[in-house]
């Protein structure tokens, strides 16, 4: 089924505890399908128990979202795993930073713009109990927070 609208939205949560960013990010599911189909020039279908589609999703989340504490120095990314809820996909991902505060933070998100030019990406990080949210989109994919 199409829709009209091509957005996604990433709920990011700073852990002071586990010294990370944990993420969750919502994308419809045919979109997904779609990017994961032209990145790996094959028809890709989702299903959270596949251990490919698992492998595939890292990979893109890691190519398409990108987190730096120091311009240039993305840091790694550990793939939690995702669930389908109706027509969307939730992915979740956690980003150690090895600190237990943070004064910047440069984040990157290009999910599906490789598809759509008018792609929304919505990022709202929960950093200390406030929130900082962002909107990004083709034109304008990175951002700094400062703290």
């Amino acid at each position: 089924m199409a829709h009209d609208y091509h957005a996604s939205i990433a709920d990011i949560k700073f852990n002071p505890r586990t010294q990370s960013l944990q993420v969750a990010i919502k994308v419809f599911t045919d979109d997904l399908e779609s990017a994961l189909s032209k990145r790996n020039k094959t028809k890709v279908s989702y299903d959270p128990a596949s251990e490919t589609i698992k492998q595939q999703l890292a990979s893109y989340l890691a190519a398409t979202m990108k987190f730096e504490l120091a311009k240039g120095k993305p840091l790694k990314q550990r793939f939690v795993g995702s669930e389908e809820d109706a027509d969307v996909v939730w992915m979740y991902f956690e980003v150690p930073v090895q600190q237990a505060s943070l004064s910047q933070l440069y984040i990157q998100n290009t999910v599906l713009t490789e598809l759509f030019d008018d792609q929304m990406n919505i990022v709202n990080l929960d950093y200390k109990g406030e929130m900082h949210s962002m909107l990004l989109q083709k034109s304008d994919t990175s951002k700094k927070l400062s703290f």
